[in-house]
């Protein structure tokens, strides 16, 4: 090969890489593909319905830093790709101190129990996907939403000895205020758990899986049909918990997301097109936001 075809092949090779839609999005984020009707989207080998015509990229709070692939299908069946990179994320570190070492030194009853209710949740994130019932932005889980703390993915120390890594937000709203459905969905379960408390875990369809844990009481039983802004239970301070809360999670295709992303309009989102100053720009935006109050139930 000549030293002026070599050359023009390495241009070719690129110009191709550059051409290639990227965004950047961090762990436990979510990236936005608009640009043309969408009928699903694909990400990490999973693919799974758009919303409202539109490709959204959650990734996982845990996922590999780096590039990955990601498609939209459009309404034709035509797969389009892009490239998402995944950024790393530096959680904060938090120590917690119990009282009562009940679940920080669990006997081998609870850890047994903890280990099958453990087995029963994940069961729930390999289910069938089944058709959205949810639109962008999500509803705040209660009337009133007070500014959260920035513990998403906090790796959290229990009096020096037991660590977890916080894989929701909880919000500063007071014991026995309602919590309610962030979208239309079915109860999955609704029962009391050794860590989370009372604990509902809700399917909106297309792989979105809202869960509330700590719950004073609950209000819904598994199988029921709620609808956006129905109650499903009070706030309270069940399970492993320092005071009443309430506790907001969100799995979307099997990711653990920053739910408040998902509380305020998409157009913050990092989008495929975007430069990478708007991404900066949005990441920085959607991290400052609160969430809005949520209109009053439907009677």
């Amino acid at each position: 090969m000549s030293k002026l075809l070599s050359v023009l092949v390495c241009l070719t090779s690129t110009a191709a890489v550059a051409a290639t839609p990227n965004i950047v999005v961090p762990q436990g984020g979510v990236g936005r593909w608009d640009s043309m009707a969408a009928e699903s989207c694909g990400i990490f080998g999973k693919r799974y319905p758009a919303v409202d015509a539109n490709c959204y990229y959650p990734v996982d709070m845990k996922a590999k830093v780096g590039t990955h692939e990601v498609a939209l299908y459009d309404q034709d069946g035509k797969q389009h790709l892009a490239s998402l990179t995944v950024q790393k994320v530096e959680f904060p570190e938090i120590n917690i101190t119990l009282e009562d070492d009940t679940f920080v030194k669990p006997s081998p009853e609870n850890l047994a129990r903890h280990k099958e209710e453990r087995a029963r949740v994940l069961a729930l994130f390999t289910a069938e996907t089944t058709p959205v019932r949810f639109s962008l932005p999500l509803s705040p889980a209660a009337k009133r939403v007070p500014k959260s703390e920035d513990d998403f993915g906090s790796r959290r120390t229990f009096n020096e000895i037991r660590k977890s890594q916080h894989t929701g937000r909880d919000f500063p709203v007071g014991a026995g205020n309602p919590v309610i459905a962030v979208a239309a969905g079915t109860v999955l379960m609704a029962e009391e758990q050794f860590f989370t408390g009372n604990t509902v875990f809700v399917d909106h369809g297309g792989g979105l899986i809202s869960m509330n844990f700590h719950l004073g009481e609950l209000d819904v039983a598994a199988g029921d049909e709620v609808k956006r802004g129905e109650t499903l239970g009070k706030v309270g301070s069940t399970g492993r918990s320092t005071g009443p809360h309430m506790h907001l999670g969100i799995r979307w295709a099997g990711a653990r997301i920053d739910p408040l992303l998902l509380l305020e309009s998409p157009n913050a989102l990092p989008t495929i097109g975007d430069s990478r100053k708007e991404v900066r720009d949005k990441n920085q935006e959607a991290a400052s936001q609160e969430p809005p109050e949520t209109k009053p139930e439907t009677e």
